[in-house]
């Protein structure tokens, strides 16, 4: 049988099983089966294959047809144009989270035309660390800590960072959103030493940036099956009303607010009015110089983002 002939026998499969663009996710698992690029594939199409092979891409065929994820059974996902390791432990990065880095890049630029100096970001909840990683590689004059509470994640963010780069400007950090007490960075090969990285004694954050689980504990059950019986649950589920972690993140970023300049979160573009309350509720008995809340469109043209600054 040639690879035509496979790759046309997987499209088939799972397009019957509902996969939107079968043909190019059979063609995307043939070349993660046989190791080669998209050039050598086509040129090969009439090449019969081995029988080793043949099982081989048949495997991943099945697999994807019981909506296994596809990043996940090529362990690869395309984020701002880098590519990502990832892998069951981390949250497949989504084409309108880049809307998250466009804004934070902006963002950066403003504030160090200000300061002149090394800004400082926390990225929460960081994964496989693409947010990070992405606007890392669009400076020199950055320290990210791509903090979780996720060890393995962590080592998939780590290996990412090595990847791409960027060690001297990303240091992955375990710390736990709920919590926001103390965490340690992982012993990545950097120039950054930030020995015990404790959140609220930082000398200066300037800009928090998160993509934090915000599904309705209650809407989990209706997400898709890929998402549902394959992505980690702890990256998705935002509690009861979906605010969860925004309640955590408005608390602590009011406790540091000294420090803190700029907050850009993702948001269920649903729940615009529900973010914008809890922000004035938080942020109520403060006295503050100025704040000021803009909402961000994603690629859909949906309010995918929230950006706060406030002094």
């Amino acid at each position: 049988m040639t690879i035509y002939e496979l790759i046309k026998n997987g499209e088939y499969r799972l397009k019957k099983a509902g996969i939107q663009n079968p043909y190019n996710e059979s063609l995307g698992l043939m070349q993660y089966a046989l190791g080669l690029n998209l050039e050598k594939i086509i040129v090969s199409y009439e090449d019969n294959i081995s029988e080793v092979k043949k099982q081989t891409f048949e495997k991943l065929i099945e697999r994807r047809f019981k909506k296994e994820p596809f990043a996940y059974i090529v362990k690869n996902k395309e984020f701002y144009s880098l590519n990502f390791c990832v892998d069951e432990t981390v949250l497949i990065p989504r084409p309108d989270t880049e809307c998250l880095v466009d804004a934070a890049i902006e963002e950066i630029r403003r504030l160090y035309g200000i300061y002149k100096k090394k800004i400082n970001v926390i990225d929460l909840g960081t994964g496989c660390g693409a947010v990070a990683i992405s606007i890392a590689k669009n400076f020199d004059n950055v320290i990210i800590y791509a903090a979780d509470n996720n060890l393995t994640s962590l080592k998939t963010a780590e290996k990412n960072i090595i990847n791409n780069g960027v060690q001297k400007k990303v240091v992955p950090v375990f710390l736990d959103i709920l919590k926001l007490n103390c965490g340690e960075n992982l012993s990545l090969n950097t120039s950054v030493s930030v020995g015990d990285f404790d959140f609220y004694n930082l000398n200066n954050y300037d800009l928090i940036i998160s993509n934090p689980p915000y599904i309705t504990t209650e809407d989990l059950a209706s997400l898709e099956d890929d998402i549902k019986f394959y992505e980690p649950v702890g990256a998705l589920d935002g509690g009861k009303d979906g605010l969860l972690f925004y309640r955590k993140i408005f608390d602590a970023a009011s406790i540091a607010r000294e420090k803190i300049k700029t907050l850009i979160l993702e948001i269920d573009y649903r729940k615009k009015k529900e973010i914008q309350s809890l922000f004035e509720e938080r942020f109520d008995n403060i006295n503050l110089k100025f704040k000021k809340i803009d909402f961000i469109n994603d690629l859909n043209n949906k309010e995918r983002a929230v950006k706060i600054t406030y002094g």
